[in-house]
Order: C-alpha cells, then structure tokens, then sequence
C-alpha cells in the first residue's frame, strides 16, 4: 500500500511558500478593518511582494546577461533593482500598519522609479520609444487592483488621471531627455498624433472593461455582504435558540433521570411484591414463568398461593402498561391477598367475583360512558392434586390444556374484571377431571399480538397455540426458553407493544 509522507521536501515546501503567502496578505490588517480595507490592502501587500520577487528575478537574469556580453551596469540595469526595493519599502510600511502609505507609494512612484526617473536621467533605448507607453499602460491595473472606485473615488481618479498624463507625456520626456535622434523616435514624432491615439485607445479600453468588471464585482459582493449579514443575524438567532434548546434539554435530562430512578424504584418494589418465578417449584410442580415487561414495569402480573390441598394460581393482564398498569398490577396483587386473607374457602369463580367487586369499589366506577374501563383480564386456576380436580374461572383471558398431544381451550367468560354491564353476571366456573402429565397454559394476550416476522405481521394465537403442541413434551425450563427465542426472532427490531406473560404447569 503506498502511503504519503507529509513530511517530504515537497509538502513542506509547499507548506513553507502557503505560510509566507498568507504573512504576506495579511501584512498590517487589523480585525477592525472593514472587508473593503483588508481586501484592498492584502492585494497591495500581494502585488508588492509580486513585482518584487519578480525583480529579483529579472535582475539576475540581466546581470547574468551583462556579464557574458561584457556589458557595463548602467541606469536601465540598476532601475530593476530600484524596483526592487521599492516594493519591499513598501511591505516594510505595511508591516509597521502604514498601509495606505503602503498602496500609494504602490500606485504613484513604482512608474517613476521604473520608467519616468530613468529617463528623465538619460536613460532612453530606442526601443523604448514602442513599448514605455504601455509599460505604463499595464501599470494602471495596479490602481484598479488597489483601489474600491466607489469608496475611495478622489483617490481612484487622481490615480487615473495620473497614469493617463504619464501615458501621453513619455514620449514627450523621452524627446526631452534624449539628444540622439533615431528612426523609431523619428517615425513617432512624424506619427505622433497617431501613437498617442492608440495608445490612448488602449488606455481607455483596458482600464473601461477592468473598471466594468470590478463595478459589478462590487456589486455582487455588497449583495453577498448583505446576505452573508442576514445570514449572520441568523446564525446568532440560532445560536441563542440552540443555547435555549440545550438548557432545555438538560432540564428535561434531569427530569427524565428524575423519573427513570422512580419508574426503576417502583419496578424494583413490584419485584418485591411479586412472587419469585419460581416459587411452584415448592409446590412440586414442574412449571415455568415467561415474563416480559413491555417497559420497567408491567401491567401484567401473576399470583399463587396453597390453601387446604389446593394449589392457587392466577395469571393477570391489567388495563394497559407501563406505569399505569403497574399500578393497576398492585391494586390486583393487593386484593388478592385481601380475598385470601379473609378466610372464606372459594371457588375460582368466587374468588374473580370478589376481585371484581373490590375493584370497581375503590376505583370507584359507576358504569357512566365517559369512565376509563380501568381492569383486567385474569385467568386463574385452582388445582388439588389429591381429586385430580382443576377449577378454571376466566375474566377474557382462556386456560389451554394439552393432554396426549391434544390442546383444548377452556374458554372464559367475556367480560373483564371491571365495569362491563350496568348487570354485573357471576362468573362460571369449570371443574375439569384432571389426568397426570396433563400441561396447562395460562396467558396474557402479549405473546400473540405482538407484530414480527418476515411481513410484521401478528403472531396470532392459532400459531401460539401450534408452538405449544409441538413443545408440550419437552420439560418446562426448555419450553420456556424456546418460547423466549422464538418471542425475540418473532419480534426482531420491532417494537414489543404489549407486556408479555406465559405460564405453563405439568400435572
């Protein structure tokens, strides 16, 4: 694999040139400075450093060439060199934040120096004649570059103005200054109108089409500012919005951490008032416990208690979940304990007549269209081993019973344990002949309702009751944990919408 060392010559050189470049630009710039300041100074400080390197440069190449030719350093020679050190003067006033002292020396001697001054001293090639005026001509983009034609009009015409005057009058000084007549200085004399209308035409044109372009690039940038400003105002709208946002957001961080430690206090005290999941096992009974809160806390609930030589065993499913089914869940388990404490020797459907009755009492239900129908649906199972005898009562939730790979439904009664009816009906209650290896199932609704499998679909009970059958002969700890795999392959990344409560006892 090739890798790419950041430290080779060639990165840090282009590391090194980056890091001048950006010195350069930023020579003399205040933060204060308005975006017009600092753009009109960091070009200045950019086409100083420019034109000098580009001196240097042409300076040795001219030296190399008088030295081979046996030339004498004359005038024109040490011009380049004046250049030179102008524009680095230059970076020197901007370093010591002179910078429009900087820009105007810039603009107003770098002609002279170069071009105006030599000649005035002598210095004049016959070439010269064709290419000084536009030498000067090129110089006035540097005015262009430098300056904001709106904001800094008397400065940006005076610059103009001036780079006209030196274009029309250099061949005047180059006449002047120089007393050898030649033939290039003879035909722009003849010519002269001629010359100084070109270059004039020239002048015009450039300077017309670059002022043009920069009138519109002014423009464009004021309107870029204008929305770069709205779109700050914004930003700082959004910024206290956002800061409002996250102290609302620890706020709502500390009440819901507030809550979760309740919910998790009120779920470790409903574990604590239901029984263990195993607590058949003393009883002798080979059973098993399936027990899935939807949330920290659950609405579904089981019980069981032995009185005489019966085994009681109730599975309940309260009035939705979470925390208000919890509650309900505690009021189910509360008065249970009271019914059985009481003494009285009942029947199953006594005992769900009882449950009804407490609850519509302390919920103070009267039966009108407006009241929540706070509940539950319970099956529960009282079983002597020594009769063989099972009673079932059922409020909604059905008991199934598989006996030699035969399920059978023991269906409840259609009403819950709550306001139903203005007419409250007594529950029934089953006596079914139990027979050893007899299993019975006592539910919630949880397991068949919830949606999974390949189309989301409800498992349903028509297939919960398939996976029964086929699993009833396994033991009961082995039941459980197919049933729990099966639940979680089922449910997948879905959801679980309901608490989940299966119980399965071996006779």
């Amino acid at each position: 694999m090739n890798t790419v060392n950041c430290n080779s010559p060639v990165t840090i050189r282009k590391t090194l040139i980056g890091e001048i470049w950006r010195f350069i630009s930023g020579l003399g710039i205040n933060s204060e400075d308005s975006t017009t300041e600092k753009r009109s100074f960091s070009v200045s400080n950019q086409i100083n450093y420019i034109l000098g390197i580009s001196m240097a440069v042409l300076g040795l190449i001219l030296l190399v060439r008088l030295k081979i030719q046996e030339i004498p350093v004359g005038l024109g020679y040490l011009r380049v060199w004046y250049t030179f050190i102008l524009c680095f003067l230059n970076l020197g006033l901007a370093y010591f934040k002179l910078n429009q002292a900087s820009k105007a020396s810039l603009i107003f001697l770098s002609p002279l120096v170069f071009v105006i001054f030599p000649i005035m001293s002598g210095f004049v090639e016959d070439e010269g004649f064709t290419y000084n005026a536009y030498v000067l001509i090129a110089a006035s983009i540097i005015p262009q570059l430098v300056l904001n034609s709106e904001k800094e009009k008397f400065l940006f015409w005076l610059s103009m103005s001036y780079y006209l005057i030196l274009v029309l009058l250099i061949d005047f000084l180059a006449y002047t200054f120089n007393p050898v007549e030649s033939k290039i200085a003879g035909e722009i004399k003849e010519f002269y109108f001629i010359y100084k209308l070109a270059h004039f035409m020239v002048f015009f044109f450039i300077n017309v089409s670059i002022y043009s372009l920069r009138k519109a690039n002014f423009r464009f940038e004021d309107k870029l500012n204008v929305k770069n400003q709205i779109l700050n105002d914004q930003n700082c709208k959004l910024h206290e919005n956002s800061l409002k946002i996250l102290q609302q957001k620890e706020i709502i961080e500390q009440h819901s951490l507030s809550i979760n430690d309740s919910i998790n206090y009120a779920a470790m005290i409903q574990q604590a008032v239901l029984q263990p999941p195993d607590f058949m096992n003393e009883w002798d009974l080979e059973n098993f416990i399936l027990y899935k809160p939807k949330a920290v806390v659950s609405g579904d609930f089981y019980w069981g208690i032995t009185k005489n030589d019966s085994v009681i065993i109730v599975a309940a499913d309260s009035t939705g979940h979470g925390i208000p089914g919890a509650f309900m869940s505690m009021l189910g388990l509360a008065f249970l304990d009271d019914i059985y404490n009481n003494g009285d020797t009942l029947t199953s459907a006594e005992y769900l007549d009882k449950l009804r009755e407490l609850v519509i009492n302390k919920l103070k239900k009267k039966g009108t269209s407006h009241e929540m129908r706070d509940g539950m649906d319970i099956s529960m199972c009282i079983i002597n081993k020594l009769t063989m005898k099972l009673e079932f009562a059922g409020a909604n939730n059905p008991l199934y019973l598989i006996r030699n790979g035969s399920l059978t439904k023991i269906d409840a009664d259609k009403m819950p344990i709550g306001i139903y009816s203005t007419t409250q009906v007594p529950f029934r209650n089953n006596i079914i002949d139990l027979k050893n290896n007899d299993r019975i199932y006592m539910f919630s609704d949880g397991y068949a309702d919830q949606f999974g499998g390949i189309n989301g679909k409800k498992l349903m009970y028509k297939q919960f009751q398939e996976l029964l059958v086929q699993n009833h002969n396994k033991p009961m700890t082995e039941q459980k944990l197919f049933l729990d795999n099966y639940f979680e392959e089922w449910k997948g990344d879905r959801v679980q919408i309901d608490d989940v409560l299966v119980m399965g006892i071996k006779i």
